[in-house]
């Protein structure tokens, strides 16, 4: 039914995908209405706070990775592995940040560092401090791609001066991108990011000319690759091959070492850079990152808010250091030649500090094997309980980056074409899928992103057990 599989055997989760699309279970519509009322019920505070948010906040919600259904619930504290509601519920939480949060919530390590930053020195001075070397030192050192590496306020900001830079370095034009891969929400960037299989989606208020040089490529498409980088010689050569370090939505659409290995080559053989988005799997999947493990030499790599041990304002670009030289710094000198780039809050004191603490205490604790193997155990018990109550679901994880998806969502483009009525039709269940399965594991003590993404941190460890009683008090009422 769904037994736990390969991360990297793209072809073993398509076809179980396939197979979820068409078997898709949904929750008894009784136990739906009970979840439903404990939300109502139990959750009174949250939701008095999201009405009241939704007269100045448009939509009453600022986090995209929120579970908002069939409100989001206000969080208080976050310490561990827990999260804590204004309504006194504790919480599992297995969104953590969107994954950052490896150690754990408040991490105590970090936080007497950043509390002793803030009493004795402050936390932002707009001036150089020691501690954005200190984490560049520490990111060079573990990454050996990253030569050199500039932080910035966030992922988002991480790719778009990725992009310039490639563009700059290279002296071409055009850019190819996985379908479906997520690079943050800039013009250029959020093309044919979207999940759904719906044409226009995500493209409001943006020029359709800001993706002239912009080409969309299927998952583990390598011919399809090569054809694109032929195409775009007679358009101004090809800049930059982008693409999430282990596939769409930190791995949902898991992408193949055959072609991480395959695509390096082309960019090689095309004069192209090669950029990994590391915003997830940066220090996650540990210390070198996705391309330790594919053993491959990006040219540029993005990282997100995990640099900043979760503390806001996180994100930055390393890489060759012919390329990062490129970036204009300060004020002063020809900048004629240089990228352009900024950010008053870039490498602030606290977040750099917060950073540096947090590698070292991953030094230290040395818990990365210990994690994985964790991970993997916890994700067999998820696939037991998904066989023995027969709820078709995608099992599968990248070490501590799990998928527990019982609906398909961002597989339906790889099944259905754009404007597809039965495509349609399938988004719209599988949306409702998705929103009642994370409302489910919210009221049974489960904090997980509005899909089947979940991250487990070394503070979780020890909680596995009862996490994985929630899920099976959830799996039960699949019908």
């Amino acid at each position: 039914m769904s037994n736990y599989i390969d991360c990297y055997d793209y072809e073993a989760v398509h076809a179980q995908a396939g197979e979820v699309i068409k078997k898709r279970k949904h929750l008894k519509r009784d136990a739906v209405a009970r979840y439903m009322s404990f939300f109502e019920n139990e959750c009174v505070t949250s939701k008095k706070r999201f009405e009241a948010a939704g007269k100045v906040i448009p939509g009453g919600i600022q986090h995209n990775l929120a579970n908002n259904y069939p409100f989001p619930l206000s969080i208080t504290k976050a310490e561990g592995p827990y999260l804590y509601d204004e309504d006194g519920h504790q919480f599992y939480d297995l969104l953590m940040a969107g994954g950052p949060t490896i150690l754990g919530n408040n991490d105590p390590a970090v936080r007497e560092a950043c509390l002793k930053q803030i009493a004795e020195n402050g936390p932002v001075t707009g001036l150089y401090s020691d501690y954005e070397r200190l984490l560049a030192e520490k990111i060079c050192e573990h990454f050996p791609t990253v030569e050199m590496f500039r932080m910035l306020g966030s992922g988002t900001e991480a790719d778009i001066i990725g992009l310039r830079l490639a563009r700059a370095f290279t002296g071409k034009t055009e850019i190819i991108r996985i379908r479906g891969g997520y690079h943050g929400w800039s013009d250029q960037l959020i093309y044919n990011s979207s999940e759904i299989p719906e044409g226009k989606d995500q493209l409001n208020g943006i020029p359709t000319d800001c993706f002239e040089h912009t080409h969309c490529v299927e998952p583990n498409d390598l011919a399809g690759v090569e054809q694109i980088f032929m195409e775009n010689e007679a358009r101004g050569g090809t800049a930059a091959f982008f693409m999430e370090a282990i596939g769409q939505d930190s791995g949902a659409l898991p992408t193949t070492k055959a072609f991480h290995k395959g695509v390096e080559a082309l960019c090689r053989k095309y004069g192209a850079l090669l950029v990994y988005d590391e915003v997830v799997t940066a220090f996650r999947l540990g210390f070198g990152g996705a391309q330790a493990i594919f053993g491959t030499k990006p040219d540029l790599t993005i990282f997100g808010k995990i640099i900043g041990g979760g503390y806001p304002a996180a994100g930055g670009v390393g890489g060759r250091k012919e390329i990062l030289s490129m970036l204009a710094a300060g004020i002063n000198g020809d900048r004629s030649k240089k990228v352009r780039v900024g950010g008053t809050l870039s490498a602030n004191p606290l977040t750099a500090l917060a950073g540096y603490t947090t590698i070292c205490e991953l030094e230290r604790l040395d818990m990365y094997q210990e994690l994985s193997d964790k991970s993997d155990e916890f994700m067999r018990g998820i696939a037991e309980l998904t066989e023995n109550y027969q709820v078709p679901a995608l099992v599968f994880n990248h070490q501590s980056i799990l998928h527990i998806d019982v609906a398909a969502a961002q597989h339906l483009p790889t099944f259905f074409r754009p404007g597809d009525a039965e495509g349609a039709r399938q988004a719209k269940e599988a949306a409702q899928c998705v929103c009642e399965f994370a409302m489910a594991l919210a009221a049974e003590g489960v904090m997980i992103s509005g899909g089947g993404k979940t991250y487990l941190c070394h503070a979780m460890i020890p909680e596995l057990d009862q996490v994985l009683d929630a899920y099976e008090r959830v799996f039960r009422e699949f019908e």
